[in-house]
């Protein structure tokens, strides 16, 4: 299937070039749900014209049995990116780790607290569809508002605004969906949100992004333009060999890594103060190094830490001096330095 999506895209010339859309198709990926398609536009091009884009789904379509995907590289990875693509929020970053039970909702929520206290509005949109945890660590459960066109207002607690699809589904629901109902949840989640909605538009969004590489991160990719993305990992092989996973999975459809944080990365014990590498020691440490990527820092596994994620109450808001709330600062800074520099790299 994909050498006839190829073929199809031999004779589609992008107007005002001699350029092909089969010269600018950087990466295919075929599975049993979809086929999805990057293609990268010239420096010279900030937008594609949008009949192109539908010829190009047409042309696909014809030869292709499978939901089709098209996103399209609008810039350089190492130019500045200004624009999310998302109304009322100026720049997107994915917090990833392509396995699940690795603590990235927990680290996601309390770096948006951080970032905050550097005068940000910062939202945190959780994009995991049948795991939703932004609930319960916030204690929020009730459906948020809807204008009258059907516009979603978030909710605002803790100085963020908030959206999950635990906030529009009963709290022990299952939700049974497949491919393409997930995928039109999260266009909506990032869509049809009003993240400006009392005036003020988010400086940053963290999408908590679920385990795994398929339909809700090519869904981010196609319809908002990330910053970049924050990689999660414990110093377990299992949990890097899918952190590795995350970061091929990035770099394919040309987003950013702005650097990893080894969670759990040891224990510190309450009486004699002793740490013990309950995994291996470093080993997200390592990654980062083989990977050529920042390690943004280090957490240890903190009991309350784990009791703040269960009680509603972040642990960055309830305990602002603790050693482990100077790391996410420490990270933060990070973080917030290269927004400030509206480049991923450096």
């Amino acid at each position: 299937m994909e050498a006839a999506i190829r073929q199809s895209l031999r004779d589609l010339v992008l107007p005002g070039t001699t350029l092909l859309a089969l010269d600018l198709l950087e990466y295919v990926q075929v599975d049993e749900t979809k086929a999805f398609l990057v293609f990268r536009l010239p420096d010279s091009f900030a937008t594609v014209d949008k009949a192109w884009e539908n010829t190009i789904q047409q042309a696909c379509e014809q030869v292709c049995t499978l939901p089709v995907m098209i996103t399209f590289n609008r810039h350089k990875a190492d130019q500045p990116k200004v624009t999310s693509g998302i109304t009322g929020v100026r720049h997107v970053i994915a917090v990833a780790s392509g396995k699940g039970g690795v603590g990235k909702s927990s680290i996601c929520l309390n770096l948006a607290l951080a970032l905050q206290d550097f005068g940000l509005n910062v939202g945190v949109l959780d994009a995991d569809i049948y795991g939703p945890s932004l609930p319960t660590m916030t204690g929020v459960f009730e459906k948020p508002e809807a204008t009258q066109q059907k516009k979603i207002i978030p909710h605002h607690k803790f100085g963020l605004k908030l959206m999950s699809m635990g906030f529009m589904v009963p709290k022990d629901a299952a939700v049974i969906w497949r491919g393409l109902m997930v995928q039109s949840a999260i266009g909506q989640m990032l869509m049809d949100v009003l993240w400006d909605h009392d005036g003020t538009p988010l400086d940053v969004l963290l999408i908590d992004l679920p385990p795994g590489t398929g339909d809700a991160q090519l869904t981010i990719a196609q319809k908002s333009n990330l910053f970049g993305a924050v990689i999660v990992a414990t110093s377990q092989e299992l949990a890097l060999i899918d952190a590795r996973r995350a970061i091929k999975m990035f770099e394919k459809v040309n987003i950013p890594i702005l650097g990893m944080v080894e969670n759990m990365s040891h224990f510190q014990c309450p009486g004699c103060g002793l740490d013990s590498h309950i995994f291996p020691k470093n080993g997200a440490s390592a990654e980062s190094t083989k990977q050529n990527l920042p390690l943004l820092g280090q957490l240890p596994i903190d009991i309350a830490f784990r009791e703040s994620a269960d009680s509603g109450e972040p642990f960055f808001i309830k305990y602002p001096s603790h050693p482990v709330a100077k790391i996410f600062t420490k990270i933060s800074t990070q973080l917030h330095e290269k927004l400030l520099k509206g480049t991923a790299h450096g």
